[in-house]
C-alpha cells in the first residue's frame, strides 16, 4: 500500500481491538514481590471466572488474544490490570503491598494545596474555578458544584442567559436580552421581591445579569447555591452564586508552572551520567567505542555478530554507533538494511529503529517505518500522531494536515477513542503545524478544527515518547536552582494514566517550561523495566521558542536498560537555543 488514501481507509475501518481477528497466544511470566516469587497469584482474562495460578516459582502461562485484559490479584497486594498487545509474549510483574490507610490518618497527613499551586494547575485542571475568595477545587468542596467548561458551551448562544437556560437542574432562567434577565434556583419568592443569583466574574461581584458578556469569552461556569459556600459572600449570596471564569481573566494566571519550585526538594547526591555507567554496557559497545578507526570498528562488529545473531538490539546498537561516526554513515545504513527482517514484523522494535533514524535526521527513512506501523496498528491513537509528524518532518505538509484531520473525523464518528492527556499533546502538534505551515496546507486547514491552548507558545516544550507501552520509569526534572520534580510513570503511582494509555494506544508525555524560568535544566531518568528482559527506547524532542518562527527542535534517543538507577539523560538551556550534551 503506497497511497495515503489506503492508509486512511484502514483507519476508518478500525476500532480498538477489533480491526482484524486475532489468534490466541500463550503469555508467559513470573510474579515476584520484589525479592521472592509469589505462589498462587490469581490471573484471569476479563470477566472469565476460570483463572490460572502461579506455581511455587511464581511462573504462569495463560492463553489470550490482543485486546484481552489480564487481571492479577493476590491477598494483600495491589491488583494489576494489563492489556495484551500485538507483541505481548512475556508479562513479568513485581507486585506491591496494597496499603489502605485509615481515613483519619489520611486526612491528618494530607497537605492542602496552596493558592500558588492551584494557580499553576488552573490551565490544565478543569475542576479548578477562580472566585473572589481564591481558587477552589470543585471535587474537594463539601457542597455540590455544577460546572460547565468552554468545550460544552455552544458559541451560537446570544448571551449568558442562553448558555444557562435548561443547562442546570433546579435553576430557572427568566427573560431575554431585550427584557433583561433573572436567574434563580429557589423560585421567584414574590413578584416584587425576587431572590436571584449574584455573579462572580473573574473575582469581581456583580448584582445584575451580565448580558454584555461575550459567551465566546467564557472559560468555565460554576453554579453554587449551598449556604455553606455562599455565606462568604454575605447576605447578597443567599440565593446562590454564578461564577464565571473568562479567557481574558486567564491571562493573569501563571503560564507553564515549574512544579519543582513548589517543593523544598533539592538534588543532594551526584547523578551518574552515561560516562559513569559505561562499565555496565555490553562488551561490544565498550570495544566499539575504543576503536581507533573505522576498519577496526567494523572488525569488532563482525567478531560479535555471530554471538548476537538472535538479538535485534545488538544490530540497533551497532547502527547507532556507526551512524554517529563521521565516516560510518554508509556502513550503518548497510547494517540496518541487512537486518531489517529482524524487526519488520514487530511494531515495538520498528518504533525504536524509527527513533534512531529521527535522531540521525533521516526523516524519509523514519516515515517509511511509521507507515508500516500505522498499517499494523490503525487502532492506536499514537499511530496517527506519529504518521502526521513523520510526514511533516519529511516535508509533506499537506499529508500531515490530512492525517490530523482524519484522526479528528474518526473520533467524531466513534471509530476511535481518545483521552484528555493524548488530545492535549495532539492539539499542540496540530496547532503548531497550522501556525508555522498554514500557508502550505491550503483548504485542509478548515478540517483540523483546532482548539487553541496558547500557553505553550514561546515556551520550551519537551516531548517524551517510549516504544514499549509496558515501560515503567521515573523522569526527574531539575531546574536551574537544583530543585527537582519527579513524574512517575509507574503502575503503582499512576495506575489510571497507564490504563488510559493502553486503552487508547499512546505512549507520549510533554513537559512545558516558559520563558520566566531561564537557565540550565537537567532531565534524569530511572528505568524500572517493561515486564520483560528487554530494553526500552526513549525518544526526547526538545523544542525552543515553540510556535514561533524561530522555533528549533532537537531529537535524542536513549536506550534504557539498567534498572533502578537514577541516571542523567541530558541538559538544555531555557529559553536560549537548546544545547543537549
Amino acid at each position: 500500500m503506497n497511497s495515503i488514501k489506503q492508509f486512511l481507509l484502514i483507519g476508518c475501518m478500525a476500532c480498538y481491538g477489533g480491526s482484524l481477528a486475532q489468534e490466541s497466544r500463550v503469555i508467559f511470566g513470573r510474579i515476584m514481590d520484589g525479592d521472592t516469587p509469589l505462589k498462587d497469584v490469581r490471573i484471569h482474562r476479563g470477566d472469565e471466572t476460570t483463572p490460572v495460578f502461579t506455581d511455587a516459582e511464581g511462573t504462569y502461562r495463560i492463553e489470550a488474544v490482543p485486546g484481552d485484559i489480564l487481571h492479577y490479584s493476590y491477598t494483600g497486594m495491589k491488583e494489576y490490570r494489563v492489556r495484551v498487545e500485538d507483541v505481548t509474549e512475556f508479562l513479568n510483574l513485581v507486585m506491591i503491598p496494597d496499603v489502605q490507610e485509615l481515613e483519619e490518618v489520611t486526612v491528618s497527613r494530607k497537605r492542602k494545596k496552596s493558592q500558588r499551586e492551584l494557580a499553576f494547575e488552573y490551565r490544565t485542571n478543569t475542576d479548578l474555578i477562580r472566585t473572589a475568595f481564591g481558587i477552589i477545587d470543585v471535587r474537594k468542596t463539601p457542597v455540590n458544584v455544577l460546572v460547565v467548561t468552554e468545550d460544552e458551551i455552544m458559541p451560537i448562544g446570544l448571551n449568558v442567559l442562553d448558555v444557562l437556560r435548561n443547562r442546570f437542574p433546579g435553576v430557572q432562567v427568566y427573560g431575554n436580552a431585550q427584557q433583561g434577565g433573572l436567574i434563580t434556583s429557589r423560585g421567584l419568592g414574590s413578584i416584587n421581591n425576587p431572590r436571584s443569583f449574584i455573579w462572580d466574574i473573574d473575582g469581581q461581584v456583580f448584582f445584575n445579569t451580565p448580558l454584555w458578556l461575550d459567551v465566546n469569552n467564557i472559560k468555565r461556569i460554576a453554579i453554587i447555591n449551598a449556604l455553606a459556600f455562599t455565606a462568604r459572600y454575605g447576605a447578597i449570596g443567599g440565593a446562590g452564586v454564578i461564577i464565571i471564569n473568562t479567557v481574558g481573566g486567564e491571562a493573569s494566571m501563571p503560564k507553564a508552572g515549574d512544579l519543582a519550585r513548589l517543593k523544598n526538594n533539592f538534588i543532594k547526591d551526584e547523578i551518574p551520567g552515561k560516562e559513569d555507567l559505561a562499565t555496565d554496557a555490553p562488551n561490544y559497545i565498550k570495544e566499539l567505542k575504543s576503536a581507533s578507526n573505522l576498519e577496526e570498528a567494523k572488525a569488532i562488529y563482525e567478531k560479535y555478530k555471530p554471538q548476537y545473531v538472535a538479538s535485534p538490539y545488538f544490530f540497533m546498537d551497532a547502527y547507532s554507533y556507526f551512524a554517529s561516526r563521521n565516516d560510518g554513515a554508509q556502513f550503518a545504513g548497510m547494517i540496518l538494511e541487512d537486518n531489517k527482517y529482524r524487526y519488520s514484523n514487530n511494531p515495538v522494535l520498528m518504533k525504536g529503529v524509527a527513533y534512531l533514524l529521527e535522531e540521525q535526521g533521516k526523516a524519509s527513512e523514519a516515515l517509511e517505518l511509521y507507515k508500516e506501523i500505522f498499517i499494523m496498528r490503525p487502532h492506536y491513537s499514537q499511530s496517527y500522531l506519529d504518521l502526521a509528524r513523520a510526514y511533516r518532518s519529511a516535508g509533506e505538509i499537506g499529508k500531515s494536515a490530512s492525517i490530523f484531520a482524519r484522526y479528528k473525523y474518526l473520533l467524531d464518528e466513534g471509530f476511535l477513542n481518545s483521552s484528555k492527556e493524548f488530545w492535549k499533546v495532539l492539539q499542540h502538534e496540530s496547532d503548531n503545524l497550522l501556525a508555522l505551515e498554514g500557508k502550505d496546507i491550503g483548504q485542509r486547514v478548515r478540517s483540523l478544527n483546532i482548539l487553541t491552548d496558547p500557553y505553550v507558545d514561546g515556551s520550551t516544550r519537551v516531548v517524551f515518547e517510549w516504544n514499549d507501552s509496558e515501560a515503567e520509569f521515573e523522569l526527574q526534572f531539575v531546574n536551574p536552582g537544583d530543585q527537582f520534580y519527579t513524574w512517575k510513570h509507574t503502575y503503582a503511582a499512576n495506575e489510571e494514566r497507564i490504563a488510559d494509555e493502553k486503552d487508547n494506544g499512546y505512549s507520549i508525555a510533554e513537559y512545558v517550561i516558559n520563558e520566566s524560568l531561564p537557565g540550565t535544566w537537567t532531565v534524569n531518568a530511572k528505568y524500572l523495566g517493561n515486564k520483560s528482559l528487554t530494553p526500552t527506547y526513549l525518544k526526547v524532542t526538545v523544542y525552543t521558542s515553540y510556535g514561533e518562527r524561530s522555533q528549533r527542535k532537537q531529537v535524542r534517543t536513549f536506550k534504557l536498560f539498567l534498572k533502578g538507577v537514577n541516571q542523567r539523560l541530558f541538559s538544555f538551556e531555557n529559553p536560549s537555543r537548546v544545547s543537549v550534551r
